[in-house]
């Protein structure tokens, strides 16, 4: 059989089982509405909690820097492809995040399977929360390390699991702080004392916290006084820019600037990019990012209020709406659409087999009657499901 035929036959079987993905196009800018395949919605699908990312100061500070420094880096950081931007953004995280030393990543995924291929190797043991996100997962098997899948936020679990271990192996755990299709939270104050007790490194995914959690929008760890061997954060989310980080010691990120493969072996952030993440953790870290983050929270805790089924930490702005079949959850989001309400299905392998679910995600920049019309649309639209 011919590649195509093969590859034909694959992508007939998951349309058959209600599980083929399609093209969605965006015009212009992300913000609480967009134009999605030309019709103009209420977005309720993106990772832009504090609606920073058609922010016009973000914007003007990449097109500053594309003046001055052009489109491109040109080499990977360890060649010729470290910008100013690149180091004066690394050192505003870390004052930020009040940690040693901080290096940048192209994306979040990069940032997981980086940070866990360098520092746990076959013959160590990673314990990793059974929701983590795929690219942690992907980052504990190419690290060969003996991998440990603990129930979902299953302390008792993981204390017999870390308390199994003999020998002098390198043990490390990771989870997410705020789990991206759930909206819950980590304990991560037992979870570091966990670490603490048994020895073993904590590394903590704070993708969908960071800028909309915490003081200063540092995240849950910041909020829970806790300090992570390695935080993960993005740009692309809650800080409305581009790319990731890991936070953590001085001798980690020279570790990681030498060893983190994702890394190394690409070409450095266009030096823009830098610039806007650095004019969105001014804002963050402001009486304004104060605001945002008061207001994203009143959003979630209204939309949990108004919407029963919702899921999630009550302050969370992910809010999954449970369904369970794939067929039933695409339905919605059809019908919800027809009604000018975006709200994304999301199947496996994105989540468990038969926890397909509506994944509801409100912004700062939302108003109360959107929210409104949100929960009365979704209200509407559940009441016909089995």
């Amino acid at each position: 059989m011919a590649l195509d035929d093969d590859v034909r036959a694959e992508l007939a079987g998951l349309e058959g089982a209600h599980r083929l993905r399609t093209q969605r196009v965006v015009d212009g800018p992300q913000g609480p509405t967009v134009v999605l395949d030309g019709v103009e919605v209420l977005n309720l699908s993106s990772n832009d909690y504090l609606s920073l990312a058609g922010d016009r100061r973000l914007a003007k500070a990449a097109a500053a820097a594309l003046d001055e420094a052009g489109s491109g880096a040109g080499a990977s950081r360890l060649i010729a492809g470290t910008q100013r931007a690149h180091v004066v953004l690394e050192r505003a995280v870390e004052d930020w995040l009040r940690c040693g030393g901080v290096r940048l990543f192209n994306t979040g995924y990069a940032a997981n399977v980086g940070v866990l291929t360098t520092l746990v190797h076959a013959g160590d043991v990673v314990f990793s929360d059974e929701l983590n996100h795929a690219s942690i997962i992907d980052g504990c098997r190419l690290a060969r390390a003996e991998v440990v899948v603990v129930p979902h936020r299953d302390l008792g679990a993981l204390e017999r699991a870390l308390a199994d271990v003999r020998g002098p192996r390198r043990k490390l755990v990771v989870t997410e702080s705020l789990f991206s299709m759930d909206g819950d939270i980590a304990d991560l104050h037992a979870l570091g004392a966990l670490c603490r007790r048994f020895e073993a490194a904590f590394v903590v995914d704070e993708a969908h916290a960071i800028g909309a959690h915490g003081p200063e929008g540092r995240g849950l760890c910041a909020d829970a006084a806790v300090e992570p061997d390695v935080v993960i954060g993005t740009f692309g989310k809650a800080l409305g820019s581009f790319g990731a980080f890991a936070a953590t010691t001085r001798p980690i990120a020279e570790l990681l600037w030498n060893r983190a493969r994702p890394f190394v072996f690409s070409t450095a952030l266009p030096p823009s990019i830098p610039a806007s993440s650095l004019a969105a953790i001014e804002i963050v870290r402001g009486t304004e990012g104060l605001e945002r983050r008061r207001l994203l929270a009143s959003h979630a805790r209204r939309f949990r209020d108004r919407v029963p089924q919702a899921g999630g930490a009550r302050d969370s702005a992910i809010a999954p709406i449970p369904v369970g079949d794939d067929r039933e959850v695409m339905r919605l989001t059809a019908q919800l659409l027809e009604a000018r309400l975006f709200v994304q299905g999301i199947r496996p392998p994105t989540v468990p087999e038969g926890t397909a679910r509506l994944r509801v995600s409100v912004a700062a920049g939302h108003t109360v009657q959107q929210i409104e019309t949100a929960c009365l649309s979704l209200n509407n639209a559940m009441r016909h499901v089995v």
